[in-house]
């Protein structure tokens, strides 16, 4: 995670699986990743950039980076334990892991970008993961009777994924099996379809055939989020979307996405990214 230069899958290569301890004083532009990685923090504070996100990085968390996953990191004297994962493990004998709810969007070889950074909040089981992550660092698992080399650290491997699973069956499942009731799925259907439409809660209701106090409460109830709010945040991701694989202008792809003030368009990006269209532009094409 904490390297400047992109991870390539061929240094994991003899054994496939690589750990280290590594300590970061200083900011790192965006980079992208080409190996699986589970970065462990183990102690310092960042805040991260990537594509779909801004988070702030702090001792419990452990990302899973993809391949094809670009961030940066704004780091407060971050220390961190890297697990990098040779993403053909992934294609052949482990990839039956990828068929586990949730880590296919997470490992998965396949070639997508930008890939997701999935942030878990592992606190209670960092103990746990510290053991295994510097057991792998050390390339030795002296504490555990498991055999040497490449069965050793699949032992150890194996032990991480099932401390992990429940989190990440959990956190990627969340957003994929809501399992959103029908006017709730139609209403973020229109939505979705028609984002340059001047959507209001009435007519949105309307569309749906409930009161607008009737689809407020069902879609809060469903999503956590009021019609609008939600609205708001497709925009939103959609104008990030346009600017990463589009030519279109920044006011262009704002108004592709029903934002014809570019100032409001530009003050509703900044408030999710954190930046300008401009420089999310620049930093992530």
């Amino acid at each position: 995670m904490v390297r400047v230069k992109s991870t390539n899958a061929a240094e994991c290569a003899g054994p496939r699986v690589h750990a280290a301890h590594l300590r970061l004083d200083h900011d790192v532009d965006v980079h992208s990743h080409d190996a699986v990685e589970l970065a462990l923090v183990r102690d310092g504070r960042a805040v991260q950039r990537s594509a779909d996100d801004v988070t702030d990085i702090r001792s419990g968390h452990l990302l899973i980076l993809a391949p094809g996953s670009r961030h940066s990191l704004e780091s407060n004297r971050l220390l961190t334990t890297n697990v990098f994962l040779d993403p053909t493990l992934f294609a052949d004998e482990l990839s039956w892991i990828t068929r586990v709810p949730g880590w296919g969007a997470a490992v998965s070889p396949e070639p997508r970008a930008p890939r997701p950074v999935l942030t878990l909040d592992v606190d209670d089981r960092t103990p746990q993961l510290a053991e295994l992550f510097d057991e792998l660092a050390a390339g030795t698992g002296r504490s555990r009777d498991l055999g040497t080399g490449v069965f050793e650290q699949y032992a150890l491997l194996f032990a991480a994924f099932s401390v992990l699973e429940p989190l990440v069956s959990a956190t990627v499942s969340h957003s994929e099996q809501r399992g959103y009731r029908a006017t709730v799925e139609q209403a973020v259907e229109l939505m979705n379809n028609s984002l340059d439409h001047p959507w209001t809660l009435s007519s949105l209701a309307a569309e749906v055939a409930l009161s607008p106090s009737q689809l407020s409460r069902v879609f809060v109830a469903d999503t956590g989020s009021s019609p609008m709010s939600y609205l708001q945040t497709l925009r939103v991701e959609r104008l990030a979307s346009l600017l990463r694989t589009t030519e279109l202008s920044v006011a262009g792809a704002a108004r592709a996405v029903g934002w014809h003030d570019p100032g409001h368009a530009a003050r509703r990006f900044r408030s999710r990214w954190q930046c300008s269209p401009v420089q999310y532009r620049e930093r992530f094409r």
